[in-house]
């Protein structure tokens, strides 16, 4: 019974909910992105997808670290797609999967010496500003009960964050609004950014195999990503047919918005980017900023 049970989880990371799944899913965000980058700037509709079937010269395969970078996300990516959709676990499970995503691989490529040293610094601040955004809108969403601390999965089941201002009263009530909005804004611009696995090699570096394991990596991260946004702010599907096509509406609607922006952000100058994730940053500390005021508040 044991052995089966080890099994059914093994299936599971792989397939449904877990690696396989979430690549597949942001494949599909990022091949969505990149038609509508060719329509906004034009030229050649070739996607990353398109390049890999043309395979790679064979003196252009990955390295090891490369190889084991792209892994490591996706196997973080893997278990928080379990976690998400099996509803096991808390936030903090998650901020850790996704530091793994971000962080591991970063150390891992620069240990390597294939990503040029000047880059690893400016990878660097980006990863930690995500982090650092990412923990300070755990903490603030966690807070959103009155007299309570919960970043169990289980309390978002057909509610979102959103769900839990209406338990508050006077100026507690619009710190903890504000607290909310700058965190969905925090987490917005968080995900307009590249995570560095996702990160697109130079010419003559890595290969088709390389190639591929970073665009699966940044495929799950996106897919992975976009899924604890919608669960964050609008919980789990809600009940009954109208509430669950209302709730599939707004989760796709919110990705097609993010998945625009994104594309036409690819198209303007790196330094606005980057310029953004910092933004990100200072809007999820406001955030944390507010929900530590309203508790105080409130007593």
């Amino acid at each position: 019974m044991v052995e089966m049970q080890v099994a059914v989880d093994i299936l599971r990371l792989l397939f449904f909910p877990g690696i396989i799944f979430m690549a597949f899913c942001g494949f599909l965000v990022l091949f969505l992105e990149s038609r509508l980058r060719t329509a906004f700037y034009g030229g050649s509709d070739e996607t990353r997808l398109h390049s890999l079937a043309a395979g790679g010269r064979k003196e252009d395969i990955a390295s090891a670290g490369e190889l084991a970078a792209a892994a490591l996300s996706l196997a973080a990516m893997g278990v928080a797609g379990v976690m998400l959709i099996a509803v096991k676990g808390d936030l903090f499970s998650l901020a850790l999967l996704f530091t793994a995503a971000e962080m591991l691989p970063l150390f891992l490529l620069a240990a390597s010496g294939n990503v040029d040293a000047l880059r690893v610094p400016l990878f660097f601040r980006a990863a930690f500003y995500r982090m650092v955004a990412l923990v300070c809108i755990v903490v603030s969403v966690s807070l959103r009960f009155p007299a309570a601390f919960s970043p169990g999965l289980e309390s978002f089941r057909e509610e979102g964050a959103f769900s839990a201002v209406q338990l508050w009263s006077g100026t507690a009530f619009g710190l903890i609004l504000a607290s909310l909005v700058c965190a969905v804004l925090a987490f917005c611009v968080m995900l307009l950014g590249r995570p560095v696995c996702g990160e697109r090699p130079r010419p003559g570096e890595g290969g088709a195999i390389g190639e591929f394991y970073a665009l699966a990596a940044g495929g799950a991260h996106r897919a992975a990503s976009l899924l604890l946004l919608v669960l964050l702010f609008l919980g789990y599907p809600w009940d009954g047919l109208y509430g669950l096509l209302t709730w599939a509406a707004a989760a796709l609607g919110s990705a097609l918005v993010l998945t625009v922006l994104r594309a036409w952000l690819e198209g303007r100058d790196v330094l606005a980017v980057r310029k953004l994730q910092a933004a990100s940053i200072s809007l999820a500390l406001l955030s944390l900023a507010l929900a530590v005021a309203a508790v105080v508040i409130s007593g």
